[in-house]
C-alpha cells in the first residue's frame, strides 16, 4: 500500500479533524472516515462525545465533587476508540462533552479549530439512553461553519487510510455560495489525485427561465474570476443546462457511486439549503450510498484559509 504522506503538499490544510460519536455501531462507520482524512492530511483528531446527565447524576456529582459512573463511562469508552487509532499512529485526543449535541459539538468544532468534521447520520447519545436519530445530524450539518462529512448508513465500508475514492461528484444549484464549494471540491480533488465531476441540479422546477439563466451565468463568471478552473464546461453555461438533473435522478446517480464523494455548499439562502430543512439532502445522506461533504460560505472564518483552499 503507498504512503500517502510522500506526496506534495496538500491544497487544503488540514490540521484537525473532530470527529463527534454516539458510540454506536453506526458510528464506527463515519470514525474509518475521520481516520483515513487525518491519516492522509497528517491530522490531530479529536473524538467529541456529547451528553447530558440525568437530574440524577447532576445531584450527586454536585454532593460527593466526584464524576458520576454516567461520566466516568463516557470517558472509558472515548479513552477505547482513542486507543485504537493511536495504534495507526494517529496523534488522537478526546473531548467530553456535557450539554445539547448540536451546540456541544460545534463548541468543540470551534474551540479545537477544526478543519473538518466528520459524523455519522444516526446523531449523538442524549445521556446514556436516550438516542436522537437523523435529525440531529442534520441539525449540526446546517448549523456547521466547517466543512463536514456525513456519513450515512448506505456508505460503504471497509475504506482504507488512502481513503480511495474513485471521484468528487460536486453538486451545484447555482447560487453564490456554491462557488466557495466548487473550489473546495477541486482543491481536495488534487489533494487525493481524482477527478471532480460536476451535477448541476435544479429543485422544483429551479433554473428554468431568464433568471435562472442569468444566475447560472453569474455562477460561471465567478467561478472563472481568476481563469484556473481545469475543466474548461465548467464555466460553459450551455453545456451545464444540457446536464441539470432533478432530485430524483441526482439520488438514482448517487446509489450507485459508492466510490465516490459528494460535495455540496451549505448556507442560510440557497436552495440546497431550503431543501435541507425539508426531507431532500437529509434523503441524499439517507439514500447515498457514497459520503457526503458539506462547505459552508465562508468554511472558515480564516480568511487566508478560504484563499488557501481557492489556490
Amino acid at each position: 500500500m503507498s504512503d500517502s504522506r510522500t506526496k506534495k503538499a496538500p491544497t487544503i490544510p488540514m490540521r484537525r479533524i473532530v470527529f463527534a460519536t454516539d458510540f454506536l455501531e453506526s458510528s464506527r462507520l463515519a470514525l474509518d472516515y475521520a481516520v483515513a482524512f487525518s491519516h492522509h492530511y497528517m491530522a490531530q483528531l479529536i473524538i467529541v462525545h456529547a451528553f447530558e446527565l440525568p437530574h440524577e447524576a447532576e445531584e450527586a456529582e454536585f454532593i460527593t465533587h466526584r464524576p458520576s459512573l454516567s461520566r466516568e463511562h463516557a470517558l472509558a469508552r472515548l479513552e477505547g476508540f482513542a486507543a485504537g487509532v493511536r495504534r495507526l499512529g494517529i496523534s488522537t485526543e478526546i473531548d467530553l462533552r456535557e450539554g445539547e449535541p448540536c451546540a456541544a459539538i460545534l463548541s468543540s468544532a470551534s474551540e479545537n479549530q477544526a478543519d473538518l468534521l466528520v459524523l455519522g447520520t444516526h446523531g449523538i447519545y442524549r445521556g446514556l439512553q436516550h438516542v436522537l436519530l437523523g435529525s440531529n445530524a442534520e441539525k449540526i450539518l446546517l448549523s456547521s461553519h466547517y466543512p463536514t462529512l456525513t456519513v450515512g448508513r448506505h456508505v460503504m465500508s471497509g475504506i482504507d487510510l488512502d481513503l480511495g475514492f474513485s471521484e468528487i461528484l460536486y453538486v451545484s444549484d447555482f447560487s453564490p455560495e456554491s462557488v466557495a464549494a466548487a473550489h473546495y471540491a477541486l482543491a481536495l480533488g488534487r489533494d487525493l489525485g481524482i477527478r471532480t465531476e460536476f451535477l448541476p441540479v435544479a429543485h422544483d422546477g429551479a433554473n428554468e427561465g431568464r433568471d435562472s439563466r442569468e444566475e447560472m451565468e453569474r455562477f460561471c463568471a465567478e467561478l472563472d474570476s481568476d481563469g484556473q478552473i481545469p475543466y474548461r464546461e465548467w464555466c460553459d453555461p450551455a453545456y451545464l443546462l444540457g446536464r441539470i438533473l432533478t432530485d430524483d435522478e441526482l439520488l438514482d446517480h448517487c446509489r450507485t457511486r459508492s466510490r465516490s464523494l459528494l460535495v455540496l455548499a451549505v448556507h442560510s439562502e440557497s436552495r440546497l439549503n431550503r431543501h435541507l430543512h425539508s426531507s431532500f439532502a437529509y434523503e441524499l445522506v439517507a439514500k447515498a450510498s457514497c459520503p457526503l461533504l458539506s462547505v459552508c460560505e465562508p468554511a472558515r472564518s480564516d480568511p487566508a484559509q478560504a484563499q488557501n483552499a481557492r489556490a
